[in-house]
C-alpha cells in the first residue's frame, strides 16, 4: 500500500524518473504528499492542489483513497475480471487475427508480385516487338537507298571508262568497246529521277481501349497491342 510505505517511511521511485525521492515528497514542490487526486489517481502535496496542476480537481484523503482502491480491486475479483484464463484467450484471439493478417498480407503481396512479372514481361516482349518492326521498316528503306546508290557508282565507273576511252588514240579499241561505250552513254544520258523514302518520325502510345475501367486480363490484352509506329514523314532523294 503506497500510505503503508509512506507511513513506514520507505522510500519510492517515480515511473520513469531518474531522481531518488524522498520519503512522501512531491517531486514538483518538494512538499509532503498530503491527499490523492481522484481526477488524476495519484499523490498530490497541497501546493499542487492550490496553486498547481491539480487545481480544482476532486481529492480524497489517503486512507479513503486506499480503501476505494481496494474495493475495487475486490470487485473485480468477485466479478472474475482478474482470472488470467480471460485474458489469456482474448489474447490468443487477438494473436490469432494478427497471424491471419499477417498471412494475408503475404498472400496478396505474392499476388501483387506475380501480377507484375507478367505484366513486365508483356511490356518487354511488346518493346521487342516494337523494336523489331521499327528495324525492320528502315531496313527496308535503306535497301532501297542501297540499291539507288548501287547504280550510280555503276554509272560512275562507266562515265571514267567511257572519258579514259576518248582520251585513246587507238580506233580499233574503240570498236571493240562499242557495245559498253554505247551502252554507256545511253545510261549517262538518262534524266535523274527521284525515289520516295519514309522515317518514321514518332510512335503512337496511346492506349487505344474505348472502355477506360479495364481488368487485370483485359489491361494485359491491351498491353500486346500498345505502342505502334506513329507519324511517317516522305522525304526524296535524287537517284
Amino acid at each position: 500500500m503506497i500510505s503503508e510505505q509512506l507511513k513506514s517511511g520507505t522510500s519510492t521511485k517515480q515511473l520513469n524518473s531518474e531522481d531518488t525521492l524522498r520519503v512522501g515528497e512531491c517531486t514538483v514542490h518538494k512538499r509532503q504528499l498530503e491527499a490523492f487526486c481522484t481526477s488524476c489517481h495519484v499523490l498530490i502535496c497541497p501546493t499542487c492542489l492550490m496553486f498547481g496542476e491539480h487545481k480544482g480537481h476532486l481529492v480524497d484523503q489517503m486512507d479513503k483513497a486506499t480503501k476505494d482502491i481496494r474495493s475495487s480491486m475486490d470487485q473485480a475479483a468477485k466479478d472474475g475480471i482478474l482470472r488470467l484464463e480471460k485474458t489469456e484467450t482474448v489474447l490468443v484471439d487477438i494473436r490469432h487475427t494478427k497471424l491471419t493478417f499477417e498471412e494475408s498480407k503475404q498472400k496478396v503481396l505474392k499476388e501483387i508480385e506475380q501480377t507484375f512479372v507478367s505484366i513486365f514481361k508483356l511490356i518487354k516482349q511488346r518493346k521487342d516487338e516494337v523494336i523489331n518492326l521499327i528495324n525492320q521498316h528502315y531496313e527496308i528503306q535503306v535497301n532501297n537507298i542501297d540499291t539507288q546508290e548501287q547504280i550510280w557508282m555503276d554509272k560512275q565507273i562507266r562515265a571514267f571508262d567511257v572519258i579514259k576511252l576518248a582520251k585513246s588514240t587507238n580506233d580499233y579499241q574503240l570498236l571493240e568497246k562499242a557495245t559498253y561505250i554505247l551502252q554507256s552513254l545511253e545510261i549517262l544520258r538518262q534524266t535523274p529521277t527521284y525515289k520516295n523514302v519514309y522515317i518514321v518520325n514518332s510512335i503512337d502510345t496511346t492506349f487505344n481501349l474505348n472502355n477506360i475501367s479495364l481488368n487485370l486480363s483485359e489491361f494485359q490484352k491491351g498491353l500486346q497491342s500498345w505502342i505502334k509506329l506513329g507519324d511517317s514523314v516522305l522525304i526524296q532523294f535524287k537517284c
